[in-house]
Order: structure tokens, then sequence, then C-alpha cells
């Protein structure tokens, strides 16, 4: 009898486990972006990506330790984009064993001039530059990559300016990661 009952607890407890794991969602497969080796072109839909470098920069004059990357982008669009919109809605930075950098800067140049737009197919090379927090010292292990969403926009009926929309999974949150993942080959530089 005891048996019995102990084996009827357990199974209870055993699909009590089970259930709630099912119902938080642990069952499902993690979601991952697509990994893109470096140096491969990454098709966004209304973009193509091409991660041409990647570099630790320690500034001693001023103690500080910069991530720049370097894109090579071009916009298959009919119409110029913003640099900063692209940049913002397209790309994210993931980092792991260091420091949690911060998105300082995006300059875009073109044709041997700067530019702060992505013309329709014509190549704009761009650097993004992260900072880390102050004093940080970057350990051996220190790795990044790039998490790319496809984008698509179109013109807002009322106001008639761009609204981004992604196309991002319906009730996917803002740290999932991106469709589309490049890791990055660091070097380290000292200026």
């Amino acid at each position: 009898m005891a048996r019995r009952l102990l084996l009827g607890v357990s199974v209870a407890v055993v699909l009590a486990l089970l259930a709630a794991v099912w119902v938080t969602g642990g069952l499902r497969a993690a979601t991952r972006p697509r990994t893109r080796p470096p140096g491969a072109l990454v098709d966004l839909g209304r973009y193509t990506v091409r991660v041409t470098d990647a570099a630790l920069i320690h500034r001693r004059r001023d103690g500080v330790l910069l991530l720049t990357v370097t894109l090579q982008v071009t916009s298959e669009d009919r119409r110029s984009v913003l640099l900063s919109d692209f940049t913002v809605n397209a790309i994210s930075l993931a980092t792991a064993g260091g420091p949690s950098p911060r998105a300082a800067m995006a300059q875009g140049s073109s044709q041997g001039a700067d530019t702060n737009m992505l013309p329709p197919h014509v190549p704009v090379t761009v650097e993004l530059t992260y900072v880390m927090p102050r004093g940080s010292v970057v350990p051996p292990g220190f790795h990044a990559r790039l998490e790319m969403w496809r984008y698509d926009h179109r013109e807002d009926f009322f106001y008639g300016h761009v609204v981004w929309v992604s196309r991002k999974p319906v009730g996917s949150n803002a740290k999932e990661p991106g469709e589309f993942a490049v890791p990055l080959t660091l070097r380290r530089e000292d200026e």
C-alpha cells in the first residue's frame, strides 16, 4: 500500500514539474541566430552587410577602451536611409567574458567623403564605436558578435516619414538574439 502511494505521489510530482516547465517555455528550443562566419556577406533583405574589421583600441592618453567594428553596407532600397536609423534598428552587439560596452557612435564614409546616409546601391563603409566602462580591462577570453535583424520600413500615412517595421517574431522581447550573427575576430591596438 505504501509503495503504491509513493509511486502515485512521485508520478504526480513529475507530471506537475513537466507541466510547469512546459508552461514557462522550457521545452521549446532556444532561439539562436543563424551564424555567418566573419567576413561573410549577410543578406538582410533591403541591405547587405559584411563585417570587415573589429578592433579593441586602448587610448592611453585618456584611459578609454573602445571596440570599433567596420562594416561594408549596401542599401538595395530605392531611396536614401539615415545611417543612424539602420544601425540602431538592425544591429546590436552581444559580448561575453568581459565588460559590457555601450554604443557611442556610427560613422559612414563613401567615395572618400563622410556620410550620414545609406544611398541606394552605393556601398558605404560604416564604423561602429562602442565604449567600455572607464578603467575596465578586457580579459583574453573576451569575445563579441554582431546580431542583425531583417528590417523593412514604410512611409507613415500621416507624417510622410520612414517608420521601421521589425521582422522579429511576434511577442519577442528586445533581448532576444537577432536573426543573423557574425562573430567578431578582435585584434588589439594601443594608441
